[in-house]
């Protein structure tokens, strides 16, 4: 009986001890970056780093005042949430027709739309870059606003899709049975219902447009740069500016992680809505 408790206490011991570590293992260079932002310039060089000192806000006053940070902020702010609108206005309605009506190969239609998700950035590119400079629109925020949508469609469509399966047909009959056109059913009982959904959709999309890094570097170079592109200011030919960097990557997850954090329960409710149907 004693040695049943013993192996039971080290079992839940260990695991306990493994769960410890793997959070160490996940968050310790999100520690790192928020201790480094707070470090003077020749503490955050130190190898190893110092864990005890005495913070500063100068990295963070250097990054809003003298660097291009803010007007980043605005760029990106209109790209992310451009580009999730125009996502949703085209998306939304496909999603809901392909879950609904009755067509040929409608499910090579919903698979041929994922591929441009599933292909590497890389491989979208070049031809970008050529039609943007073709039309006088590099260093466009309207052009990057398109670019992105060559992800956030297929997200939008895909989750939409899924959410809309989940609700009985029953329900729209009914509506319809009782004088409402289709329109009206997908307006007025329709979206209400896949709100949560809607939200959570909206969520990856603004995080994916928030974190782009390889379309917004090659096209945009001044007016249009994005967050993730103005860190690489702090890499200058004298070495990379380590307190600079971190306070602005700090900053630029600030947002995300808030937005995050608060809608939270809506993002969960929505990714598992339609899981289990009774």
């Amino acid at each position: 009986m004693k040695t049943q408790q013993y192996r039971r206490i080290m079992g839940i011991v260990l695991f306990c001890l493994g769960i410890t570590m793997l959070l160490i293992f996940i968050y310790f260079p999100i520690i790192w970056m928020v201790t480094t932002s707070f470090k003077q310039r020749a503490e955050a060089f130190k190898l190893p780093p110092d864990w005890i000192f005495t913070p500063t806000l100068e990295n963070y006053v250097w990054v809003l005042t003298r660097s291009t940070l803010p007007r980043c902020y605005v760029n990106s702010m209109i790209a992310g949430f451009g580009s999730v609108l125009l996502a949703s206005l085209i998306g939304i309605p496909a999603a809901y027709a392909l879950a609904r009506f009755e067509m040929k190969r409608k499910e090579d239609i919903a698979f041929f739309i994922l591929t441009a998700r599933m292909g590497p950035a890389i491989g979208f590119m070049i031809p970008f870059f050529l039609m943007w400079k073709t039309l006088g629109m590099l260093d466009n925020i309207f052009a990057l606003i398109l670019t992105y949508l060559t992800f956030n469609i297929p997200i939008t469509l895909w989750m939409m899709r899924g959410f809309f399966q989940a609700i009985p047909r029953d329900i729209e009959e009914a509506a319809m049975v009782d004088g409402c056109t289709r329109f009206q059913v997908f307006f007025k009982i329709v979206l209400p219902l896949v709100r949560t959904g809607m939200l959570a959709t909206f969520t990856l999309c603004l995080i994916f447009s928030w974190i782009e890094f390889p379309f917004a570097l090659v096209l945009t170079y001044t007016s249009s740069v994005t967050l993730p592109v103005s860190v690489t200011q702090f890499i200058t030919h004298q070495g990379i500016e380590w307190g600079q960097m971190t306070a602005a990557a700090v900053l630029i997850s600030l947002p995300v992680v808030i937005f995050a954090i608060a809608a939270h329960k809506y993002i969960v409710r929505g990714l598992t809505f339609g899981i289990i149907k009774g």
